[in-house]
């Protein structure tokens, strides 16, 4: 896999996810609504900074609702245009990407998750070396989401490891039984065998600690590894209705074989 393709598929897979987080922003618009959690009016309070005043009458013009919804709109038309390929510049695509996950992320500290993080953290880094628009920025890039994908899984696992709750079996459970993100049939299946759910937390403490192994260069471990972690976002997107959290990750995955074949 030359650098073109990984960049390539790395960001394409990244925009499907974009996409599919400002679609369901777009279908239900209540969710950025003064009245709710997530916005404006709580995000401002939270501000722990302060600007300039004229810097935040125009940050509370683009932020406010409904006014918010052109940026959610326009951040799906460059994700779109992202995977599609072209017709708008790149460059183009790829700062509104990068600027409207930070003014999203700024907007509320609510409601957000690892995908939007590791989504700003790609399209802020491709925005960057797009900017630079050098052959050693795109490998710089790369390496750089091949590096942020192992910190990601890591450290996920690794607050795993430190958690009691999750060393003795009863997160999963706890989790699926959840209304956000449980599972009406088979989060009491879970809590009903909680040997079966002990082992199934520490499969994925351990499967999240050792990703940092794709970097041995041994493609066999790469693809194998890589492959169950992609069954278990399968898992997360089927039973636990996180949509992102498939295309944020995997999107990371053209960039870590492309590192693993070098």
């Amino acid at each position: 896999m030359n650098a073109d393709l990984a960049v390539r598929l790395t960001l394409a897979i990244g925009g499907v996810g974009v996409a599919i987080s400002s679609w369901e922003y777009l279908t239900r618009p209540a969710l950025l609504a003064d009245h709710a959690i997530a916005g404006w009016p709580v995000g401002r309070s939270c501000r722990p900074y302060r600007l300039r005043r004229t810097a935040d009458r125009a940050v509370d013009l683009l932020l406010r609702y409904p006014n918010v919804l052109v940026l959610v709109t326009l951040r799906l038309a460059a994700a779109l245009a992202i995977v599609i390929g072209r017709p708008v510049p790149a460059v183009v695509c790829l700062g509104v990407l990068a600027a409207s996950s930070i003014l999203l992320g700024v907007r509320s500290p609510y409601g957000s998750d690892g995908a939007d993080q590791l989504s700003m953290i790609i399209f802020v880094a491709a925005f960057c070396a797009a900017a630079i628009g050098t052959g050693g920025s795109r490998h710089v890039f790369l390496w750089f989401v091949a590096a942020q994908a192992c910190c990601a899984y890591f450290i996920a696992g690794f607050a795993k490891l430190v958690s009691p709750v999750w060393r003795s079996g009863r997160a999963l459970g706890g989790i699926l039984g959840t209304a956000t993100y449980g599972h009406r049939r088979l989060g009491p299946v879970v809590a009903a065998h909680p040997r079966a759910a002990w082992l199934a937390g520490w499969w994925v403490i351990t499967l999240e600690c050792a990703f940092p192994l794709v970097l041995l260069g041994d493609p066999r471990v790469t693809y194998a590894v890589l492959g169950l972690t992609l069954a278990m976002h399968l898992g997360i997107l089927a039973f636990m209705r996180l949509n992102t959290f498939l295309w944020a990750f995997t999107a990371t995955y053209p960039s870590v074989i492309y590192c693993t074949l070098r």
